[in-house]
């Protein structure tokens, strides 16, 4: 029962933790990289579009206060990525959890614990 608690709560902390735990190498290096490779990817692009926004916002005006016309530009842009950035990373958790899991109660039932 040990790594069938252990390892989803590894994996729900780092995708792929539980499954380097689970003695599955390849397949917990392949999330831990596709977790932190989707994690750049989104951090970059948060910075790119911020700072577009920035751009084509100019001087605002003095009315307006700053962090309101930024929010006008990002809106504007479009922040649908973001929900699809944040989408992929639930999917790829909920999985790694479950693969976690379920792969902890074969290896438990490998090394005799039932419980």
């Amino acid at each position: 029962m040990k790594r069938a608690l252990v390892a989803p709560l590894l994996s729900a902390f780092m995708p792929g933790m539980g499954q380097i735990v689970n003695r599955q190498p390849v397949k917990g290096g392949l999330m831990v990289a596709g977790v932190s490779l989707l994690f750049v990817l989104t951090l970059g692009l948060t910075f790119y579009k911020v700072s577009q926004a920035i751009m084509a916002m100019g001087e605002p005006d003095p009315a307006i206060d700053k962090w309101a016309a930024l929010n006008l530009q990002l809106v504007a842009q479009g922040m649908g990525w973001l929900l699809v950035m944040l989408g992929l990373y639930v999917v790829i958790l909920i999985w790694a959890v479950v693969d976690a899991w379920r792969w902890g109660r074969v290896r438990d039932v490998e090394q005799g614990d039932k419980s």
